[in-house]
């Protein structure tokens, strides 16, 4: 179950006028002081004296709302909140929070300390091919052997052939959802391989939102952000037809914002030559031929390639302890 501070930062969180860049503000201000935010929710009005806002700005948090209960999911696995000040909150997301408008509250269940380990997003399309897949199973089994999280987003296609392939390999797996945390299901596929040492779901939404388009196009700056790397598989042009921009597209451009490595799978590689790939390729990203294998990405994660994840048998369904 959650504490007193992680229902407060959900509470703030669901405040009205208070966004990220206002949550970091918030956590900034509490670490400077030694103060919680239990302590500050208290006092709704020094809240908007930290936000220099006008009382009609902010709202008032709800801590007491139902909504702010005990955060659990249905099947009965505790949920974590995870806040700025909390010490399993990831590094990596609070080093870029000041280069990219990254997320200050997450939730999460499973593995919580996958979060800081040496990680590589892998992303793609959903309708990837027999040959993007088969690059994405043999790069992710092999980050997996060599002790190297996978990060990706559990949609259709590239995602869940990353997810699934460095499970198969006895690694761990990040899955950064588009939805609520209270909507995460294992699919059928993933049920034999789920537990709770190798898997960690995370969200930055409320735990109730449903999928929606943009949020899985936010989401997408969240996978990145987690990870020391990004392979692009297979991405769509910039924008298609429709003037619809890429997921994958994206998330490659937001990795180079944020000074991360993104390697793109060389267009030759497969047979459509995806034009997203050249283009990202154009933009800065680093060509990768899939048959050079992972040598190159973990040339780019540095000293810490070598880590291995610790074993582990529980069952991601059981419930973990308290947080």
């Amino acid at each position: 179950m959650n504490t007193p501070e992680g229902k407060a930062w959900r509470a703030l969180a669901g405040t009205k006028g208070v966004g990220p860049k206002a949550l970091w503000r918030i956590a900034d201000f509490l670490s400077s002081r030694n103060k919680t935010a239990f302590e500050l929710i208290r006092n709704p009005d020094e809240i908007k004296a930290v936000l220099k806002e006008s009382k009609d700005g902010i709202g008032a948090p709800d801590f007491a709302g139902p909504e702010y209960a005990d955060a659990e999911m249905s099947d009965g696995r505790a949920v974590t909140v995870l806040h700025p000040l909390h010490p399993d909150f990831p590094q990596r997301v609070r080093t870029l929070r000041d280069r990219f408008p990254l997320p200050a509250v997450l939730c999460v269940t499973g593995n919580v300390s996958i979060l800081n380990r040496p990680g590589v997003a892998i992303v793609g399309g959903r309708r990837a091919g027999e040959a993007a897949l088969a690059a994405v199973d043999s790069l992710a089994s092999e980050l997996a052997a060599g002790g190297i999280n996978v990060t990706s987003g559990y949609a259709a296609g590239v995602d869940t052939a990353a997810h699934l392939a460095a499970l198969r390999a006895g690694g761990t797996t990040a899955i950064v959802l588009g939805e609520g945390i209270a909507h995460f299901r294992a699919r059928p596929e993933f049920r034999e391989f789920f537990t709770a040492e190798n898997t960690l779901a995370i969200s930055q939404f409320d735990p109730d939102a449903k999928w929606a388009s943009y949020q899985a196009m936010t989401r997408n700056k969240l996978v990145v952000a987690l990870s020391g790397a990004v392979v692009v598989i297979v991405s769509g042009p910039e924008r298609d037809a429709n003037g619809r921009m890429s997921g994958t597209f994206d998330a490659g451009m937001a990795a180079l914002k944020m000074g991360i490595p993104v390697f793109v799978a060389a267009p030759g590689s497969f047979a459509d030559h995806p034009s997203g790939n050249r283009q990202l390729i154009a933009r800065g990203c680093r060509e990768w031929d899939p048959a050079s294998g992972a040598a190159p990405i973990l040339a780019a994660l540095g000293s810490h390639a070598d880590q291995k994840p610790p074993p582990g048998q529980l069952d991601l369904f059981e419930k973990s302890p308290e947080s």
